[in-house]
């Protein structure tokens, strides 16, 4: 196949086991062809589509992994935070309970008029909502406690990048949250292809060591690290995308093709030759930014 696109050469950089460092001001391109039509591989396009679904969405709201982010990056509420991708907002919010401010970014207008929307409903006052980039978080140095990021990262073109970002506006001593999914070691290239075959979006999520790898490498240090995993079903694991279309069809292929070692380390179910779960695991990682930075990694 010969790319056709910035997002093909992303896909196939991934597939072959690199990670594909491109700019976050591209992937908001990358779904628009040369005229400016948008095309349905855009990030914006997928959650400006499903925001209401995502708002509804039961794991989002009360999974494990939120309320062990919570516990783990510790608020008080002497503290401002700070959570990017925020989306329909359910992490701003229960941060919001336990520090004096928080500012969600997304870069999706549908996602944060339902973050809103659960706010007003919930009566929180004390955060706000905009327009905003990972890439390029538009504050100056040393304006945050606590940075948090919940099921996002496979999205970005650029972890290093927005680690970086995140570590820039803590201030010293303040705290990074990180949760995102992150497959067992020998499962990461068939679990990046079911999920990049569910949404176009997706661009990579990392094993727990490539994690660490990535956090210590541009200078944070790791304060707590954790593995969560859940028995997900198919149709589960598919919302809000809607059942019977291409991508269950793609994604039920792909499973029917899996290797066995894949199989067991995700600890697939099958009735018959049809896939019926496995289980989902998710990385809960804390890091500090150190009061006195290593120069080089600035």
């Amino acid at each position: 196949m010969v790319p056709e696109s910035i997002l093909d050469w992303s896909r196939i950089v991934t597939e072959l086991g690199w990670h594909a460092s491109l700019p976050q001001r591209i992937i908001r391109e990358l779904g628009r062809t040369e005229n400016g039509q948008t095309l349905p591989n855009s990030i914006e396009d997928f959650f400006g589509k499903h925001a209401e679904g995502y708002s509804k969405s039961w794991s989002h709201a009360h999974g494990d992994d939120l309320a062990a982010l919570i516990r783990a990056i510790r608020p008080r509420r002497t503290e401002v935070a700070l959570d990017v991708a925020t989306g329909t907002g359910f992490t701003a919010l229960a941060l919001s309970h336990s520090v004096g401010h928080v500012t969600g970014l997304d870069m999706t207008d549908e996602m944060l008029g339902q973050a809103r929307l659960l706010a007003a409903k919930q009566g929180v006052t004390n955060v706000r909502f905009e327009l905003g980039d990972a890439m390029t978080i538009d504050y100056p140095d040393s304006s945050f406690d606590l940075v948090t990021a919940r099921r996002a990262t496979h999205h970005f073109a650029n972890v290093p990048r927005f680690l970086r970002e995140a570590k820039r506006v803590l201030r010293p001593e303040g705290r990074l949250g990180i949760v995102d999914m992150s497959p067992p070691e020998g499962s990461e290239r068939f679990s990046n292809k079911i999920e990049r075959l569910r949404d176009k979006s997706h661009i990579q999520a990392f094993t727990p060591r490539a994690w660490k790898s990535m956090v210590l490498g541009v200078g944070f240090r790791i304060d707590s690290a954790e593995v969560i995993s859940e028995p997900v079903t198919f149709r589960g694991w598919l919302y809000p995308v809607e059942p019977g279309g291409r991508e269950e069809e793609a994604v039920r292929s792909a499973w029917s093709l899996a290797p066995t070692v894949v199989k067991g380390l995700l600890g697939a179910e099958f009735d018959g030759s049809t896939v019926k779960g496995w289980m989902k695991s998710r990385i809960v990682l804390v890091a500090s930014k150190p009061l006195k930075l290593n120069a080089a990694r600035n």
